[in-house]
Formats: C-alpha cells, sequence, structure tokens
C-alpha cells in the first residue's frame, strides 16, 4: 500500500522545503510517494527538490515535474494525477496538499486510514501554526441561488466524519478507485480557483461521500483572509489568478447545476457576481454599503 502526494509548488523555495522536511518526517509503515509539480519557479526551488530527492528516506520517493509558469493550480495537479496514476494500486489513496502548511508526523497515516475504512474522501481541518486550539478553515458551504461559495463557520462543532458539500486541495485524501475510474482536474475550465472543489463533487459522485475529519488536521499561518482579488476592475473578472473570475464561477455553476437553464444561471452570475463588482466602482454607492452593512451587524449583535 502506499499513499501519494501530489502537490503544487511556485517560487517559495523556503515554504516548499520545510513542506517536504514534514513529509520525510511521517510516521507512516507504508510507501510513500511524493509528487512536486514546480511550475516555472525561479528561486532555486527546482535545485532544492532535486536534492532533497536524493535524501529521501528508505521507504519515500520524490518526484519532480516542470511546468512552464502558466500551468497554476489545475494544470500541475491534472499534469501530476497523470503521471502518478500508473502507479496507483486499487489499496493506495492520493492526498491532495498545499505546500502553506504544517504536518504533523501521524496526519498522513490518520488521513490514509480514514479514508480506507469510510471508503470516502476526507478533508483535514486547518489550524492555526501559532496556536494549534484555534481552527481556521474546514470546509466550504455553497449558496447556488447566489453563486457563492463561503466558508464554513468556526463557532460550532459538526463532530468528526461530519458531510461536506465539497473539498478543497488544501489536504484532501482521495481512494485510489477515484483516479482509476480516470477522473481528473478539469484545468481547461477552470484553470486555478474552484477547480479543487469541482473535482471533488465529480468524486462523491462515484460514490465516495466528502467527510471533514475534524480531528486531523494540518496547520498554517492565519492569512485566510488576506487574499485578495485584483486590484483592477478587468483583472479581478477575468485573470485566471482571480477567486472573482466570471468563466470560473460560470463553469463551476454549471458543473454543479446542471439542471439548471444556462439563461437563469446568466442571469445569478450577473445579478450576483458581476453588478456587485460593477457596484464598487463608485466611491459613493460603496461607502452606502459598508454603512448598511455596519449598522446589519450591529443590529444582529444587539439581538
Amino acid at each position: 500500500m502506499t499513499v501519494h502526494v501530489l502537490t503544487p509548488v511556485h517560487n517559495r523555495c523556503v515554504v516548499t522545503e520545510s513542506f517536504i522536511s514534514d513529509l520525510f518526517d511521517q510516521d507512516i509503515d507504508e510507501g510513500l510517494r511524493i509528487v512536486i509539480v514546480d511550475d516555472g519557479s525561479k528561486d532555486g526551488t527546482d535545485e532544492m527538490l532535486r536534492a532533497r530527492a536524493q535524501e529521501a528516506p528508505p521507504h519515500v520517493t520524490l518526484s519532480v515535474i516542470n511546468g512552464d509558469g502558466a500551468w497554476w493550480w489545475a494544470r500541475s495537479m491534472a499534469t501530476a494525477i497523470s503521471a502518478c496514476r500508473p502507479h496507483i494500486g486499487e489499496d493506495d489513496v492520493v492526498v491532495f496538499m498545499n505546500d502553506d502548511i504544517s504536518v504533523p508526523s501521524g496526519t498522513l497515516t490518520e488521513l490514509a486510514r480514514s479514508c480506507r475504512q469510510r471508503s470516502a474522501v476526507i478533508s483535514a481541518s486547518v489550524r492555526d501554526v501559532d496556536n494549534p486550539a484555534t481552527l481556521l478553515d474546514r470546509g466550504a458551504l455553497l449558496h447556488p441561488m447566489t453563486l457563492t461559495v463561503e466558508p464554513l463557520p468556526l463557532d460550532y462543532s459538526l463532530g468528526n466524519f461530519a458531510s461536506l458539500a465539497v473539498a478543497s486541495g488544501r489536504t484532501t485524501v482521495y481512494p485510489a478507485k477515484v483516479f482509476m475510474k480516470g477522473v481528473n482536474i478539469d484545468y481547461r475550465r477552470l484553470p486555478h480557483h474552484l477547480a479543487d472543489l469541482e473535482f471533488s463533487i465529480r468524486a462523491s459522485e462515484l460514490g465516495f461521500p466528502i467527510l471533514l475529519a475534524e480531528d486531523i488536521h494540518v496547520l498554517s499561518e492565519n492569512n485566510f483572509t488576506s487574499q485578495h482579488s485584483p486590484a483592477s476592475l478587468w483583472r479581478r473578472l477575468t485573470h485566471v489568478s482571480s477567486p472573482d473570475r466570471l468563466l470560473s464561477y460560470w463553469a463551476f455553476w454549471r458543473s454543479v447545476l446542471p439542471e439548471i437553464p444556462r439563461s437563469l444561471l446568466a442571469w445569478r452570475l450577473i445579478r450576483y457576481r458581476l453588478l456587485p463588482n460593477l457596484v464598487l466602482l463608485f466611491p459613493g454607492v460603496r461607502r452606502l454599503i459598508e454603512r448598511r452593512i455596519a449598522k446589519k451587524k450591529a443590529h444582529e449583535g444587539a439581538t
């Protein structure tokens, strides 16, 4: 049996090396195959990875795939899956991980065990690296009416192995059978944001429920609220890296809601994704909205 870890990286050599060290130090009694996709880093990441591959423990293999700098998350992961697929056995598991996390030593073993026992997609929770008692992230909620994806609230417990609608690529383990059925990341329609969520939905449709392992966690800096869209409206709505990219929302919700007529979906996209961004171009309207939001929050706090 083998645990396959697939991770895209780009231009954060020190962060990536720390992540690799965590994987090498995992307390695991089966094979560990690590596939890193270095998408055009210029900071020495490729050299570091190839050096670390020579230092891998006996039960670990580290391989590196090089992108051209324009693969982003989705094509990087699709390429990793294609490279990994011939080596995946029926009892193996495949873990999607980002490199900007710290991985406690028993994490991969616990994730693999949970995945096999429950024949499910298992998503780990994320805790604060400086204060592990603080929960930072444990999944997302989908709101089809407004075409929004919001973080699950953190102020109450869901219980271990609660059902989720989607799983992110931050730390999620998949049964081997998902990949043996030929499923891959849809990088052409979803080059970056939302590609991981859409993939998890297709995996669940194959009969593998998505579950939150709230008691299994990785550690991260508390940067979940510091990610911003590009400054200009055009880049915000069109650039591959933007979490507000309209084409990504269209492709994602077309996949999630195939029964919804395209005309209705287009109207929702305009109403809930495009117009709010256009409104922000007018400072007076923006300030009015901010005051109304603040007033609503104050009212909710008082009640």
